[in-house]
Parts: structure tokens; sequence; C-alpha cells
């Protein structure tokens, strides 16, 4: 009798189960699942009005946010609420509630994590965990100045910041089906991280443990996001007790940073943005073949294709590539 091939959620699953439990699946995992995150308006900055032309800046109807093809959704209009540093420290953090875990946050996660589990390994994220919100809220310049001029003052907004995320946490964790929960924080640029290790030691870092360990308490998996260079940074960042961590190939090599981590964590990574858009196939194949050596090394990666304008070419020598050298 001929074999039912499984239907491609369960494929998915099966796949993305293998690599929770450090095993290499039949392929390196590459969108086999499917981001989804509670109240985007609030803790995103929401979704595209529409999608602009490669290499063009969409703006929104009421001229507040700014988005591309492939940099998400950023916002333009904080600077009219706080101009100076000292708005942000005399900000009311009655405008940032804390949500209950219970109805109806409960209620919209387990909505949304049905939504995409027909299709997907569905993997609930928190975007704008403690420096992100910052950014999203304040605006660059104020928030920076702010935390470096009165950082203990600017603490106590990070707190208000930290019980929110842990309050959202709290509840993914909580969700029936949720095996895996993504924090992401964005605390580093191409070059480091943008405050010194101590500033975060102080005011970052205890909040990623407190929230990594309320998710662990329900037998949950956390992986942590940072776009850029945080590796100054990444034995505090381990210290927290993340399951796995994202690598963004354009700002750091995945293998040395891999084998300092250790073989026991899962690793999102991200090709190399300027391969796809700049780059030639043979670049292309280059990157994936090292990814290949390294998955014989590292069990638990999972893959998704940088760039969001690919070189004409580029996105079918990809896929070439991958079916080629990492579907085993």
């Amino acid at each position: 009798m001929p074999t039912i091939p499984p239907k491609p959620a369960a494929a998915r699953l099966a796949r993305m189960r293998r690599v929770l439990t450090l095993q290499r699946p039949d392929r390196m995992p590459c969108s086999d699942w499917a981001m989804i995150e509670y109240r985007k308006d609030l803790y995103h900055l929401g979704d595209m009005e529409f999608v602009p032309e490669p290499g063009k800046v969409g703006v929104s109807a009421d001229g507040t946010r700014r988005f591309t093809r492939d940099g998400g959704v950023w916002a333009v209009n904080a600077g009219r609420k706080y101009r100076e540093y000292e708005d942000v420290l005399n900000v009311n953090l009655d405008q940032f509630p804390v949500e209950a875990v219970a109805d109806p946050l409960l209620t919209e996660m387990s909505r949304l994590m049905a939504e995409q589990s027909h299709t997907h390994f569905a993997v609930p994220m928190h975007y704008a965990t403690l420096v992100t919100r910052a950014t999203i809220e304040f605006g660059w310049e104020p928030f920076l100045t702010a935390a470096a001029l009165e950082p203990a003052r600017f603490g106590r907004i990070l707190d208000r910041f930290g019980e929110a995320s842990l309050a959202v946490a709290t509840g993914w964790a909580q969700t029936d089906g949720v095996e895996l929960v993504c924090i992401h924080d964005d605390i580093a640029a191409t070059r480091g991280p943008l405050m010194s290790p101590e500033w975060s030691r102080r005011y970052v870092f205890p909040w990623y443990e407190r929230i990594f360990a309320a998710i662990h308490a329900r037998g949950r998996k956390v992986l942590y996001m940072c776009d850029g260079n945080y590796l100054p940074v990444l034995d505090d960042i381990l210290a927290a007790g993340p399951d796995g961590l994202y690598i963004e190939s354009s700002s750091m090599d995945p293998k040395p940073f891999m084998r300092r981590a250790g073989k026991d964590k899962l690793y999102l990574i991200k090709t190399d943005s300027r391969n796809v858009d700049f780059g030639t196939p043979a670049d292309i194949r280059t990157e994936l073949e090292r990814l290949r050596a390294l998955h014989g090394e590292f069990p638990g990666m999972m893959l998704y294709r940088g760039g969001g304008n690919p070189r004409s070419g580029n996105a079918a020598a990809f896929e070439e590539c991958y079916q080629n050298l990492l579907v085993y």
C-alpha cells in the first residue's frame, strides 16, 4: 500500500518538534513556522497599509508611520510628544497599563494560535519587550538621552515595560498548543550593543531572566531575538536562560557565535541580506554550504531568507540552493 504523504501542517509540526528537541530533521526548517503577535497596535507598530515598491518608503495615510518592503514599520511622530529627554522622564506611567493574565488577553491569544496552527507551526512573538518599546514610544534621541543622563529614573519606566511584557509572555505560556515563545528586543546595532553592558545588566537582563522563567514555568521554550551584533553581551543573555537565539548574519558570523553559545541551543538564522540583494548566486551557494556544514554540528537550526529586494535571479538561486543543500 502506498504511503500517504503527511499534510503540510503535520509535516511542519513534526519537523519543528525535532528541532525543539535538538534532532536534525529531514531539512533545515525554512518558513515552517509562522510568528503570531498579540496586540501589534500596542506592542509593535501594526501592519503596513500597503506594500511599497522595492527601494521605496511608504507613508501612512495619517503621516505618522513609515514602512519599507523589508524594513518593517516605524513611527515618525514620537518627537511631537517627547521633544526633550525630560519629557520622557516625566511621563505618566499610567498610560502604559499592565494587562491582567485573564480574559480578554487569553481568549485573543487562543484565537491567534488556532488561526495559524492550521497551516504552520505557530510561534508567539512579543516584539516590544523593553528597549524596543522605548524606541517605539519615545523615539531614538529622547530615549537614548534620558537613559544615559538619568538611568535610575529611566529604569523605572523600563520596569513598567517589563511588567507589561511579563504579563504578555505569561499569557502566551498559558495558551494551549504553544511550544516556543519568541521574545524580541533590539538592544544592539550592526557595530554592537546600544547601551553599555553595565547599564543593561542593571535595567534589562534581570527582566529577561524573569520573563524567560515565566515561560519555562509552563514547560515552554524561549527563543531570544535581537537584530545587530549582541555578541559582546552574549554571556549575559545566556545567563538569563533562553533555549534559543537569533542570528542576523549580516551583523554576526553564525559559526563563532554558535560555537560560543553551545550545541544545546536552538538557532534561528537570517541569511545575509547582502548576498540576496546585491550578491551573486555563487555568494548565496557559499553561504548555504556553510550553513549545511554547521547543521551537522548544531541540529537545532532554523533558517529564513534575508533580503527585501532580491537582485534579479537571486530569489530563484536561493530556492535552488536550499533544495539542493538543505533538504536531505
